[in-house]
């Protein structure tokens, strides 16, 4: 995480980032592109079962560091906006890693307090690799709903505003909105210009390692839910589950069940005009069309 990712801020989508495969085996549903590098393990991350010819980790984007994506949380049992600000206003005098990484700590705490979920959309970076040189076919990566609630009556999504700049990307959205939610390759591609992994199935192994970024949206509820890994290696097949840290499951919530704001640098809020497209989380409904 970066020490100033918070006070920096970026337009909502930008920053997903997923590297492409180098010497991966692709079918013809598969682009792949340069740059395949085995991310760091993320402290609390979920891994592959012993048995399972693949290992992976996960991480989850901070929703409140928008530099990396995030677009902030829903609150279900809504703070008070000064309640709010009191909290997110430490941020300004965070000067080093120890203090940032105590910020992050404390406002994690008042979210749970609060049950907060990530806004719109949670991102999810997952890195799955083979536990020897023989090649693992992933087949997908599939969506297992755990809970779908409608929004609560009461709720308050809050973000920080701003903006920064693109990067190298490659995107896959869900919908949880829909009955059978499934990945949908949205854009991205290299700084060179060449095209990211955009499909499956995908094959990896110990040296030769994927990286996918998998951004799960809602325009109309609240979800809980765990990712699958389908695999197959010579002859065998399975399923590996994916949570978030502590075994827990993913969890985003819409922001459109209550009051939205922005949080500035100048440390106050400003109402939130514009919608998430339903049809595109990295797009936009301007404030004339936003119902």
């Amino acid at each position: 995480m970066k020490a100033y990712g918070i006070a920096a801020a970026m337009t909502l989508g930008a920053g997903l980032l997923l590297m492409g495969c180098s010497t991966n085996e692709c079918s013809a549903g598969s682009v792949c592109g340069n740059s395949n590098a085995v991310g760091s393990e993320t402290a609390g991350g979920s891994k592959a079962q012993s048995d399972a010819p693949l290992s992976f980790t996960v991480e989850e984007v901070n929703p409140w560091d928008s530099c990396d994506g995030g677009a902030g949380v829903v609150f279900m049992k809504p703070p008070t906006l000064d309640e709010a600000a009191a909290e997110l206003g430490r941020n300004r005098t965070v000067t080093t890693a120890e203090e940032t990484a105590a910020f992050w700590k404390r406002l994690e705490s008042f979210g749970g307090t609060h049950d907060a979920a990530p806004a719109d959309l949670t991102i999810i970076r997952l890195n799955v690799q083979g536990r020897s040189g023989h090649a693992v076919t992933v087949k997908d990566i599939s969506v297992k709903q755990q809970e779908s609630l409608p929004l609560p009556k009461q709720s308050l999504r809050l973000r920080y505003a701003g903006g920064c700049g693109d990067a190298n990307m490659s995107r896959f959205a869900v919908n949880l909105d829909k009955k059978s939610p499934k990945l949908e390759f949205k854009d991205g591609q290299s700084d060179t210009g060449s095209m990211r992994v955009r499909g499956f199935p995908v094959k990896v192994s110990e040296s030769d390692p994927e990286n996918f970024v998998i951004v799960a949206f809602t325009s109309a509820g609240l979800h809980r839910f765990s990712l699958s890994i389908e695999w197959s290696s010579d002859g065998a097949s399975g399923a590996t589950e994916v949570k978030s840290k502590d075994q827990k499951e993913f969890a985003v919530a819409s922001g459109n069940g209550g009051p939205q704001y922005s949080y500035g640098q100048d440390g106050k809020f400003q109402p939130i005009t514009y919608r998430m497209n339903p049809e595109d989380p990295f797009g936009e409904i301007p404030p004339e069309a936003s119902p």
